[in-house]
């Protein structure tokens, strides 16, 4: 102990050294802070993977999100929500819009899968076509370039009768 200040050094009743109370409590204070910085790093942590899982943060979600001691890892998570029906978004959720769009294109181009469409693959072409002699700029080329339709198009034979 001939490291520590004298300061910091008390004697007890028997005459040994031991630390200043102040010390102590400086210890205590810095034990208990620690603590809360590892709380909110779980936290922190939690929040990241409930956000990944896409476990909402309202209703029975909340519930859970608030309820979970478990292990701070994505596999633990999802096994824990996995066990509570409707708790993790379902695959078929997570259609974007643009899949959306684009299986809207495939449904009016494969006109024989689909008796209500009017449209055939020729139709949809010649619709492009037409669009692409219109477009006056650019941006608007690119545009129609990238919808839906055309996007359709590139993976249908079509003869050029």
């Amino acid at each position: 102990m001939s490291n520590l200040n004298p300061d910091e050094l008390v004697f007890d009743e028997n005459g040994d050294t031991v630390l200043n109370p102040k010390i102590r409590e400086q210890m205590r204070n810095q034990e208990k802070q620690n603590k809360e910085l590892v709380a909110q790093l779980r936290s922190a942590e939690l929040r990241g993977i409930y956000a990944e899982l896409g476990i909402p943060s309202t209703g029975l979600a909340k519930l859970f999100r608030d309820g979970y001691t478990g292990e701070a890892t994505l596999e633990a998570v999802k096994l824990a929500a996995s066990q509570y029906d409707g708790l993790l978004p379902s695959a078929t959720s997570q259609v974007t819009d643009d899949v959306q769009a684009q299986l809207e294109a495939l449904r009016r181009v494969n006109s024989s899968n689909d008796p209500t469409s009017t449209k055939d693959a020729t139709t949809v072409l010649e619709e492009v076509k037409a669009k692409l002699k219109a477009a006056k700029t650019p941006e608007e080329f690119d545009d129609i370039l990238a919808s839906a339709d055309v996007q359709a198009l590139r993976n249908q034979s079509i003869s050029f009768s």
